[in-house]
Parts: structure tokens; sequence; C-alpha cells
């Protein structure tokens, strides 16, 4: 999944695969997927690796950005389990934006922070910059090979 604003920054994540591979009974240890990630900010461009989404949450993070795209979100914001990434979208602004948020080990070392809720640190995006409903498709691409495990 890839976003690029006509300012530079951008942001990509693709998942590279269960960070438990061997464990396909556990609800919830069985899901935890390692995310590549690559942001570029006006201060710089940085890379991080880290098992910081979920299959569940990578789903609702497709779901909640078709949401945002037809500007009907449930909740402006979207969060997760680690702490590392967080969306939010600010459609009362004169020029409706998502920012996504980067927390403890997302953060680029020029900017680290031993603790997490900081806002400081995020990507910003004109909602008419970009196309959040093949963002979406894209995640669920790349989320496909990985389903759900731990199901009974």
């Amino acid at each position: 999944m890839k976003l690029v604003s006509r300012d530079g920054q951008s942001l990509e994540l693709r998942i590279l695969g269960y960070e438990f591979p061997h464990l396909e009974t556990a609800e919830y240890d069985s899901n935890w997927l390692v995310v590549a990630g690559e942001g570029r900010h006006p201060r710089g461009s940085w890379r991080f690796t880290h098992p910081c989404l979920l299959t569940y949450e990578a789903a609702r993070l497709a779901s909640w950005m078709d949401a945002a795209a037809d500007k009907s979100p449930c909740s402006d914001t979207c969060d997760f389990t680690e702490p590392n990434l967080k969306f939010r979208v600010l459609l009362s602004q004169e020029r409706p934006v998502l920012r996504v948020y980067f927390n403890l080990e997302a953060r680029p070392s020029w900017a680290s922070s031993r603790s997490a809720g900081w806002e400081d640190l995020c990507v910003e995006f004109p909602m008419e910059e970009i196309d959040l409903v093949s963002a979406a498709q894209q995640l669920r691409a790349e989320l496909a090979p990985y389903p759900q495990r731990g199901l009974r």
C-alpha cells in the first residue's frame, strides 16, 4: 500500500509475513504480521520493519480507508494494539487531510521517542491528492496470503 502527496510526503506499507509462521492455532499470536514501512517527511526519509499489525487490524484499516474515502468513517481515527501507527482523517479542515502518525519502532532515528502517544511526527496527505480506495485494495491484496488464523 502506498500513499504519496504532491509535496513529496509518502508512506509505503508492505506485509512481509506472519511474525510466528509456525503458530497456526493461537487466536492472538498466530495473527501478528511483520510490516515493512517506508516514510518520507519534510525532515527526512526512513524505513522500519516491525510486527505492528494483527491480520484483523490490517483488514479493519482497509475498511476504515474505504469509509474515509466516502467521508463516512465510524471514527476519525484508526489505531492498533501495537501503538506504532495511527491513521486519522481530519474532515473539518479547510482541506480535508489524512494524517499518519508514527510511534516507537515505526519512528525514524532522527525523531526517536521512548513512549507512545506522541502526535509530533506524521505524514500528511490532502484527501484530494490520494486514492484511499486503491490503497485499501492494495492492502487487501497484500493481506490475502495471510488470513486470520486460530479460528475454531
